[in-house]
């Protein structure tokens, strides 16, 4: 290859997708960059958003899903649609294509994609068959519903084999088009690689609720045609049948690397063309980008990690060092109006890890799970249905020892129990007596306080309280800064003081607080008996009392905040510091106020949105989020 420091003048992309297109835009924005690209489509259209096709069932005009043209605008820029090419010949860097055409490359670049499969039974390839890949595919079911539906005069039978997102969008799409659907999946439920069955239920009645219906754990092994040769019924292996007048494939894709593989590039045993995290194949001339390439052993199946790839094919020309990360393992995605989203191990596959319940609320459609290492310190996934609020802040922590949004997680439902009642019957302590328990004897793990207090590992109520309860410690455990003479002095004078304590509290909420949140804090107050009172730019809590702490800091981490008790009051400080409190400029800030606070003979504490993190204001209120003091 050329030296990297400067780019090579012919590059040639072997396909035209979104991949393809992400490259070429992103080559172009090197400035100065001398290089002809010539892109090879097979397709009539040019680069399109092939995650948008099914809007063309509900009347979406093809050109709408046209990728931005500018980029081949550009004059070191070619575009050839609609060929293809047929073989690589390595040793000339040159390509042959359907056209007879000859063209040469110093970089060849493989953008092939890859193509959908089908089920291999008999009668796959009837007439009503199909499968969803381009914007011919979807023309083609467009035009044989409206052609069956009137022969047939009355609505279409559809069906749907698979249940991964793809054939889930798909039957959702059939539906609303008026062709009743049913989804036949395999597996023993809906989403099998990122939903548990808890999950997948949620999303299987949310589909069911719109007339989708689902059969799991079936497979089908022939479709049977009518007089007239097109699909009527479909054969399934526990041999029942159902009436059928249309059916989709979305059993998966399938890499096309059949020119590498001619080419003699090393190819993986179960499809797509091998590449390192610089996105070169065997051949260093030969870069492979998007659905075709596979690294670390499994092909790129995401559009995220697909765009990646092809800015660090970019970044490898360019002489960058930019190197592929890896996959993306979550998904995120709203199916028939149910949000859902999928992270990191979204399900438990070994002994020494715990799946923690934190919210099922069937009647609302809301089911949320996080995946917890045994000392229920460390996120390892999670899945959430229905309620994806958190999603984001809870990818960041996936791997990481936190307590922050975690804590606010396993205590979102907090308030909705009583918090003298015993964790569940298995365990029969009040979340207080259980920590005070665990604290005693310390015992830091699931599995060390099963052993002692028997917890049933199958009760969602035993293990979310234990998860509560193991959190709560760990944040008694955080090292805590040594206390100046003035701190010492204001815990002595806290303790003098009959109406109780001021505790400030930090947003864990990602640099927002909504107007739910301030319900949320209102109904603390009154479900304590303490008051509120608007100080300046800040809410104030009045009369916090000792015993109340643990309880407010339990139903604060409900609702989204972090408890930090701090603050300046008659002459007095609570030094108390946690390890989300705001850095020490704004200690430094406070405590320089604290006169002002001590001359209006304020006794409060503020909630705020931390400023070291976003400086922005309380949404939904006039109240500046700053810091109170």
């Amino acid at each position: 290859m050329k030296d990297t420091t400067s780019p090579p003048r012919e590059v040639l992309v072997v396909g035209a997708g979104m991949a393809a297109h992400r490259f070429v835009e992103h080559l172009l924005r090197a400035p100065g960059a001398a290089v002809r690209v010539t892109v090879i489509g097979d397709e009539g259209q040019g680069p399109y958003d092939r995650s948008a096709l099914l809007g063309l069932f509900s009347g979406v005009d093809a050109a709408e899903l046209q990728l931005d043209r500018s980029v081949f605008r550009d004059d070191r820029v070619r575009l050839i649609r609609d060929d293809r090419v047929l073989r690589i010949d390595s040793s000339a860097r040159t390509v042959r294509t359907r056209s007879r055409r000859a063209y040469s490359y110093d970089v060849l670049v493989l953008a092939t994609g890859s193509f959908a499969a089908r089920v291999v039974v008999s009668g796959a390839r009837l007439p009503g068959c199909f499968v969803l890949r381009t914007i011919e595919d979807a023309e083609s079911v467009q035009q044989f519903v409206d052609f069956r539906s009137r022969a047939l005069g009355r609505p279409l039978r559809g069906f749907v084999i698979g249940g991964g997102v793809h054939g889930l969008e798909t039957a959702v799409a059939l539906n609303d088009a008026g062709v009743g659907t049913t989804i036949v999946q395999y597996a023993d439920r809906l989403l099998p690689a990122w939903l548990d069955g808890d999950g997948a239920g949620v999303l299987q009645t949310a589909l069911e609720e719109r007339g989708i219906a689902v059969r799991a754990r079936t497979r089908t092994t022939r479709l049977d045609a009518d007089d007239s040769g097109a699909v009527t019924a479909l054969e399934f292996q526990d041999g029942t049948f159902q009436r059928a007048d249309v059916v989709i494939f979305t059993v998966g894709v399938r890499p096309r690397d059949e020119l590498a593989r001619n080419a003699g590039l090393d190819v993986h045993p179960h499809g797509g063309v091998t590449i390192d995290d610089r996105c070169v194949t065997s051949d260093p001339h030969i870069l492979a980008i998007g659905e075709v390439a596979c690294f670390d052993g499994r092909c790129i199946d995401a559009a995220a990690s697909a765009r990646a790839t092809a800015e660090v094919a970019v970044a490898r020309l360019l002489g960058g060092d930019a190197r592929f990360l890896g996959h993306d393992d979550h998904v995120e995605h709203t199916i028939a109006g149910i949000d859902l989203a999928s992270f990191g191990e979204s399900q438990s596959r070994t002994a020494d890890v715990v799946e923690v319940v934190t919210q099922r609320a069937r009647g609302a459609g809301i089911y949320r799970k996080l995946v917890l290492t045994d000392d229920a310190q460390t996120l390892l996934g999670g899945v959430l249905v229905g309620d994806t609020s958190a999603h984001t802040s809870l990818r960041r922590l996936v791997g990481v020892a936190s307590r922050g949004e975690l804590a606010a997680e396993l205590f979102r439902t907090a308030h909705d129990g009583d918090d003298a009642a015993p964790v569940c019957v298995h365990i029969g302590m009040s979340p207080q007596e259980l920590v005070a328990e665990l604290r005693r004897e310390e015992l830091p793990t699931f599995s060390a306080i099963g052993a002692r207090f028997g917890r049933e590992p199958g009760c969602e109520r035993c293990t979310l309280g234990v998860a509560r309860a193991l959190t709560r410690l760990a944040g008694e455990r955080t090292p805590r800064r040594r206390r100046s003479p003035q701190d010492e002095s204001a815990r002595a004078g806290d303790r003098a003081r009959p109406d109780g304590i001021s505790v400030p509290v930090s947003s864990a909420t990602g640099g927002e607080v909504t107007p739910v949140h301030l319900m949320d804090i209102a109904r603390i107050a009154q479900d304590l008996g303490l008051r509120l009172q608007i100080v300046d730019s800040s809410i104030a809590f009045h009369g916090v009392s000792r015993e109340q702490q643990p309880l407010l800091r339990d139903r604060l981490a409900a609702a989204g905040f972090l408890f930090s008790p701090r603050f300046v009051d008659n002459g007095f400080r609570v030094a108390e510091e946690t390890s989300r409190s705001v850095d020490e400029s704004e200690s430094a800030e406070a405590r320089s106020s604290g006169g002002a606070d001590q001359a209006r003979g304020a006794v409060m504490a503020g909630v705020w949105v931390d400023r070291a993190r976003s400086g922005s204001r309380l949404r939904g209120s006039p109240l500046r989020a700053e810091n109170p003091a």
